[in-house]
């Protein structure tokens, strides 16, 4: 009983070195997950800055789909944003579906807490295959000088249409 008890307590030295060695591993491994995590989601939504320039990529189900800000302008009380869609495929995109967030930037240029806006855009014409294409939103709440940031997110490709010749 002394020999187990004394191998015991040679062994918990050497026990507890490993779990303090499998605890940096155990979060070296979390750690590379979260990176790959944040790259999965990278793509499912596109931050546009009015008055920047370019465009960006959404991620769907298709492939990849442009978006830029082609204007901004004040319309009844809001703003009026139309925005560019550009389809690199070769199939046209009917009932394309997507959320729309809109709000302020505070002086760092990150979005002001708890001013978003949101609502739900349903594409009223199909995105021709290989082009882009114009869809206006209104935004209600915020004038043109107020708007910081657009954000589309859940971006759904909706029907998908091969042409044939």
């Amino acid at each position: 009983m002394r020999r187990s008890l004394l191998c015991a307590m040679l062994a918990l030295p050497l026990l507890t070195a490993c779990g303090s060695k499998t605890d940096t591993r155990l979060k070296a491994l979390e750690d590379r997950l979260a990176k790959v995590e944040a790259a999965v989601e990278t793509g499912k939504a596109v931050s546009l800055k009015p008055g920047a320039a370019g465009y960006g990529i959404l991620q769907s189900d298709m492939g990849r789909i442009a978006v830029a800000i082609a204007k901004v302008e004040t319309y009844a009380g809001g703003t009026r944003v139309t925005l560019d869609f550009g389809n690199p495929t070769a199939a046209r995109l009917s009932g394309m579906k997507a959320k729309i967030e809109w709000g302020a930037i505070d002086g760092k240029g990150l979005p002001v807490v708890n001013a978003n806006q949101s609502t739900s855009f349903t594409a009223p014409e199909p995105l021709p295959a290989g082009s882009w294409k114009q869809y206006v939103i209104d935004l209600p709440g915020v004038q043109p000088t107020q708007l910081g940031f657009i954000r589309i997110s859940g971006f759904e490709s909706g029907n998908v249409d091969l042409l044939s010749s």
